[in-house]
């Protein structure tokens, strides 16, 4: 015997931790074209690695039951540890510690050295993840049974389906099964260490039902994420032992926080640099591939102001931009030598968050939130909104003196004229919610100068996401950055960053509310912007006579995305004109209504239309 041995399902190369216990293993190895170095693998001796694309990590659990001698089984997943330390970690929306790489640090921090590991499984039965609270989370889902309902690619009935295998074959676990899927807890991912007798008995119960299952059932016709449903059927099946052991055997359990890792390369990235050596101008936009013909608007309005003085390193933060448009983008540099431009995905900071979106805003507008961390090699970025264009030189504002504060940025005239009375809700959420000490000293988060090296300095990625997630913010990560940057924003001129008139009524009805000092500010920078802003939910490439809409034609004209520009502006006012016709027939409808049948009947008539 060997006393603990804890499998890490792996389906890719990956980054381990060096651990005797810790061992990793290849599932689903009877189906991938090669086998991982160093790694055992669920396809040798008795096994059903071939059923990995339903069972997923179970197939290795399965492996480990026929195959190895242990005292205590264990599984974990590459990416997916438990925290073995006395310490609490804050958690996401989800119930996660997140960690952004894997390494010996990490180790340390969460007790997943060999001796640690060993000591502390050796004084339990049964060491699991812990229970959490499906309500409390993103959906719609109040208990287990409507989480499973709502699921993605998932069916009902094959919960149902397994409930009855579970009344019929054992009937002593009715009572905790009905209690389970009407309750509001429930153990994620497959996560668990058990003494051998536990485990082997766990393994007989549970193969049982779902070999069952898979006779019963009829998944032919299930889309690839449908397929792993015996997968997430084990996870259940593993709260259900875990709930009927708890009620009738005296066993001592242990519960852990989950932690999750986001980097888990074999072989970690080299950090992003600056492109070049000397007077490098970084700027950053965010941008998915829908609006990358507006962000080469902006791009096309830098290349033509910048000095050749300087160097612009343009880093593009993306999840999904084609590799047609990035070639498309890379030829409107090539004449210059004195450009460069790079893609990042945020993304392994990001997943698992649940992010509030409304209205015209997209999920990209969060990126910049974790710019330190995307870029440790820069001291400080200029960040854009893509709705923008620029008319004058960036390098400017760029070498703007902003050390000792997290970020340069403009006043917002705007929300100052909605908190002084336009908007009667606004001053309440921005007293009530935001509590910032000085709301008129509330930012414009279009135009960002970054100080990365300050932010690393007093935030980690982890306190910042977590506070974003928080709250339904109403203007999102400008809320957000508003209050974890206050006191310590140096503010700009706002030449660079002048929101245009948006629908006619920003200038004479909202900003005219603002103090008089940020009234004339904004007046002042109406004059000659050099960062024009279409903030708001109306933008040029729709309406091109709206104010300042001639700035942007003018260099859209310029980009090799100017002729489908062109052609999804007359959709829109084709689209635009077809409402308003629509909306003309009702009243006229609605008008013939009333002469007929009086105005009741015709209020009726039109909520119904």
């Amino acid at each position: 015997m060997s006393g603990v041995k804890i499998l890490v399902a792996c389906h890719k190369n990956t980054a381990l931790l060096k651990s005797k216990i810790l061992l990793p293993i290849q599932v689903g190895a009877a189906l991938g074209k090669e086998k991982l170095e160093n790694m055992l693998a669920d396809d040798t001796g008795e096994n059903i690695s071939e059923k990995n694309p339903m069972y997923c990590e179970l197939t290795a659990q399965y492996w480990a039951w026929k195959n190895l001698e242990a005292d205590y089984y264990g599984f974990f997943h590459y990416r997916r540890y438990l925290n073995f330390s006395d310490r609490k970690y804050k958690e996401d929306r989800w119930g996660n510690v997140r960690e952004n790489i894997l390494s010996e640090e990490m180790k340390e921090k969460y007790g997943l050295s060999d001796g640690k590991i060993e000591a502390l499984v050796s004084s339990y039965d049964l060491v699991i993840s812990e229970e959490k609270n499906i309500a409390s989370m993103p959906g719609k889902a109040s208990n287990v049974y409507e989480q499973y309902q709502y699921g993605d690619a998932l069916h009902i009935e094959d919960l149902k389906c397994v409930s009855d295998i579970v009344r019929e074959k054992y009937p002593d676990y009715a009572e905790d099964m009905e209690l389970y899927l009407k309750g509001k807890y429930t153990c994620f991912c497959n996560m668990y260490i058990m003494k051998k007798e536990l485990f082997f008995e766990y393994m007989e119960w549970l193969f049982d039902i779902l070999f069952e299952f898979e006779k019963r059932a009829n998944m032919r016709d299930y889309s690839i994420e449908g397929r792993r449903t015996p997968g997430h059927l084990g996870e259940r099946l593993l709260t259900l032992y875990y709930m009927h052991l708890k009620r009738t055997r005296n066993l001592k359990i242990k519960t852990f926080q989950t932690v999750i890792v986001f980097h888990t390369e074999a072989k970690q990235p080299v950090s992003v640099l600056p492109a070049f050596e000397e007077r490098n101008i970084a700027i950053a936009f965010a941008c998915n591939d829908k609006f990358v013909p507006y962000m080469s608007t902006l791009l096309e309005s830098i290349r033509e102001c910048a000095s050749s003085k300087y160097n612009y390193d343009i880093l593009v933060l993306t999840q999904n931009i084609s590799e047609k448009n990035k070639e498309i983008l890379k030829r409107m540099i090539t004449d210059k030598s004195n450009f460069s431009i790079r893609y990042l995905d945020p993304t392994p900071y990001i997943q698992g968050c649940s992010f509030y979106i409304r209205g015209h805003f997209s999920i990209e507008t969060y990126f910049r939130l974790v710019l330190p961390e995307l870029l440790p090699g820069y001291q400080k970025i200029l960040y854009l909104d893509s709705d923008m264009v620029v008319q004058g030189d960036v390098a400017e504002l760029y070498n703007e003196n902003i050390d000792g504060y997290l970020l340069g940025a403009c006043h917002d005239a705007d929300t100052a004229g909605l908190y002084n009375g336009y908007e009667p809700n606004k001053k309440q959420y921005m007293d009530q919610v935001l509590k910032l000490k000085e709301p008129y000293m509330y930012f414009q988060a279009g135009t960002l100068l970054m100080n990365l090296e300050e932010f690393r300095k007093i935030y980690t990625v982890e306190e910042k996401l977590q506070y974003a997630t928080s709250h339904k913010f109403q203007l999102l990560d400008q809320d957000i950055l508003n209050k974890l940057c206050e006191g310590k924003v140096r503010y700009l001129d706002m030449v660079w960053n002048m929101m245009v008139d948006y629908a006619g009524i920003r200038k004479n009805q909202i900003v005219v509310k603002s103090p008089a000092w940020l009234n004339e500010m904004y007046l002042e920078a109406r004059k000659k912007p050099k960062i024009i802003h279409y903030a708001g939910s109306k933008k040029p490439w729709h309406h091109p006579e709206m104010d300042f809409g001639e700035v942007f034609w003018k260099y859209a004209r310029m980009t090799p995305y100017y002729e489908g520009l062109v052609r999804d502006m007359t959709l829109y006012s084709i689209r635009e004109a077809e409402e308003k016709c629509k909306w003309s027939r009702k009243i006229v409808g609605g008008i013939r209504c009333v002469r007929e049948h009086g105005v009741r009947y015709t209020l009726r008539y039109l909520r119904k239309k």
